[in-house]
């Protein structure tokens, strides 16, 4: 998994990302253009509308006006004119609702506004009176102020003015005199007002769609992941919990955790570029394989998570999960012709409506899940069972009765001896700690480590168990050296690896005493982080020793970038030597191969005299386990070391 630094630089990359595409579209049309128009039409439709209402309202009144004021011939027309002008006006407030078109209202706008022209030069053709010119002024401000645009405001506005002057002119030069400066001054008024009001009136829609694009963007990188375009974490526990109600209701599906093994160092090796690209992969790969089946989320850095619909039974649910890692160890070939391997963990949970979990409850038991798929079946799927909630629960009260006890008096070290063949003698000891706890008697060290890895106390726990392990190596031979295992949390701190360099030198203990065991998985999580560490511990003298080797990524590839002095061969392939010959051969060449690399070697786990005497044929020669001796207490150490009772099971097995 991704360190919390990681993930913030994570976060930085996608906001990166996400402003060059906003500078991007900002060069190019930060709206489209089409919805631009349309909410332009949507923003003028009132005042159209508006038009049409007013001026259909006032036809009607001046079509029953005419009635009482003309006569004659007059009447019909001017009645006429005056009736079409209100019902079509009024039939345009109807069709012009709702209207999205900026065509629609051009039209009506046009029409409206010939018809009121109309009105002005027939009842001024039939009664002229010099003074009502003025009529076409006001109606040039009319047109600037209700048509949607310039192509309408324009030429109306230019006919009323010309016919204005013309009818003007008619009157003789005192009347066109009088009017011209009133024209021009109203046609100037008129385009002005119409150039101002539409220009506000488009900014404040184009200000509207753009902060609208910006808040439907920020919507999206809240709930969606910037990278792969997967459904967040924020979005995964909405539909987390929206499964859960319909779970309560007879709905019943599977979640599962997903974590890469292996991505940190592609990332590490080829950089964040290629790291990206082999996330975005991924997202696709888990996509393709779901289906319409669920939903697919990111939680962040290299962890994913699914929510699949209805309930799959055990067998089914296995099959489908070894498809998906089947699928997701399959060779990624990235940028650059770069290709990567990985593989991915993944633990699932059926949702159980008896047991009433609410999303957090649910999640953690495929962590769990997760966690035990990683450390026992890396790459491979995990079912949470009843089992697994039983470990579960003890393991929440071993961390619980952890955080209340005196660690510093219930806790202690054993020590197992580690043989050399050649020289016939004990040549080292391995620390492993023991908890007695008050309240729970003794707990198993793989239980009371992990619950110690999970809840952050390990690293107080590692400097309490490496003062008492150095206490004991002072009564020790000189040539005796101690080997102290380190945690992942150990490494990916250098404040605790500061501590620990402190402890060590104020014992007194030489350094080149004190050999550090880590495991590949706690290296792996966080390589440069872990050189660093190493390189601190390396520089104060200690030897470092890379344990439980074959039984993770197991390559030499990275080792030769390790300050490594010794390789500790699982005890896995110890088991398998009696009954493979390939083991046999496997073990040979790691033996070969570590004297080649200048590194000791210790074979873990030998219990049988069987096991030593093969051992001692392919060329082992440093061995560590039960057949010459259990871990002892400190106290016991000088005693054994004085008898050497392990010669007598050199002589069984010659």
């Amino acid at each position: 998994m991704l360190s919390l630094a990681e993930r913030t630089g994570d976060l930085r990359r996608y906001a990166y990302r996400l402003l060059r595409r906003l500078k991007a579209s900002h060069r190019q049309s930060e709206v489209d253009t089409a919805e631009l128009r349309r909410q332009r039409a949507i923003a003028l439709r009132p005042v159209v509308r508006g038009l049409c209402g007013v001026v259909g309202s006032y036809y009607i009144v001046i079509f029953i006006s005419h009635f009482f004021y003309e006569k004659g011939m007059d009447l019909p027309i001017m009645a006429g004119l005056g009736g079409v002008t209100a019902i079509t006006c009024l039939s345009f407030f109807r069709w012009t609702r709702g209207a999205e078109s900026v065509q629609r209202l051009e039209i009506a706008t046009l029409i409206v506004s010939l018809l009121m022209y109309a009105n002005v030069v027939v009842s001024q053709y039939l009664h002229f009176v010099p003074a009502k010119l003025i009529y076409f002024v006001l109606m040039t401000l009319v047109f600037a102020t209700s048509a949607v645009s310039l192509r309408v405001v324009v030429p109306t506005s230019l006919l009323a003015t010309g016919t204005m002057f013309v009818m003007a002119h008619h009157a003789g030069f005192p009347v066109l005199k009088q009017h011209i400066w009133v024209g021009v001054g109203g046609i100037v008024t008129a385009l002005g007002m119409a150039g101002i009001m539409r220009s506000t009136i488009f900014r404040a829609v184009h200000a509207r769609l753009v902060a609208e694009k910006h808040r439907h963007e920020a919507q999206i990188l809240a709930h969606y992941d910037a990278l792969t375009g997967l459904p967040n974490r924020r979005s995964f526990f909405t539909e987390l919990d929206v499964a859960l109600v319909g779970a309560k209701n007879g709905y019943a599906f599977d979640l599962a955790l997903i974590d890469l093994d292996g991505f940190k160092p592609v990332n590490d090796l080829y950089g964040h570029s290629i790291g990206d690209a082999l996330l975005i992969e991924v997202g696709k790969r888990l996509r393709a394989v779901v289906g319409s089946r669920g939903v697919v989320a990111r939680l962040g850095g290299d962890e994913f998570a699914l929510i699949l619909n209805g309930q799959m039974p055990d067998d089914d649910l296995r099959r489908f999960g070894e498809d998906l890692c089947d699928t997701l160890r399959q060779t990624y070939v990235l940028g650059g012709g770069v290709c990567a391997n990985i593989s991915g963990s993944v633990g699932f949970v059926h949702s159980d409506p008896g047991a009433q979990w609410s999303a957090s409850q649910m999640l953690e038991r495929a962590d769990y899940a997760l966690y035990y798929a990683k450390q026992n079946l890396r790459g491979a799927p995990i079912i949470f069972d009843r089992r697994h909630e039983n470990e579960m629960q003890d393991f929440g009260a071993v961390d619980q009765t952890l955080r209340s006890s005196d660690l510093e008096s219930e806790l202690y070290i054993v020590f197992q001896p580690q043989i050399d063949l050649k020289a016939q003698r004990t040549v080292s000891f391995e620390a492993l700690a023991r908890w007695q706890s008050e309240k729970l008697g003794p707990v198993r060290p793989d239980i009371f480590i992990r619950a110690a890895e999970r809840s952050g106390l390990i690293s107080d726990i590692t400097l309490i168990l490496l003062r008492k392990a150095l206490v004991a190596v002072r009564d020790w031979p000189r040539d005796m050296r101690v080997s102290f295992n380190l945690s992942a949390r150990d490494l990916r701190s250098l404040p605790a690896i500061a501590r620990i360099c402190d402890t060590v030198k104020a014992s007194g203990v030489d350094p080149k005493r004190i050999e550090f065991e880590i495991t590949e998985t706690a290296m792996l999580s966080d390589f440069d982080q872990a050189l660093e560490a190493l390189a601190l511990l390396k520089g104060m003298g200690s030897r470092i020793a890379l344990d439980d080797f074959g039984s993770g990524y197991s390559s030499f590839g990275y080792i030769h970038r390790l300050p490594v002095d010794k390789i500790k061969i699982d005890r896995s392939f110890v088991t398998q030597l009696l009954r493979h010959d390939s083991t046999v051969k496997i073990v040979k060449t790691l033996i070969d191969l570590c004297g080649n690399l200048s590194l000791d070697h210790v074979i873990e786990g030998v219990e049988t005299a069987a096991e030593l005497c093969r051992l001692e044929e392919i060329g082992a020669r440093y061995i560590q386990g039960y057949y010459f001796s259990q871990p002892m207490r400190a106290e016991a150490i000088t005693a054994y070391l004085d008898a050497e009772s392990w010669r007598e099971g050199l002589k069984k097995a010659g």
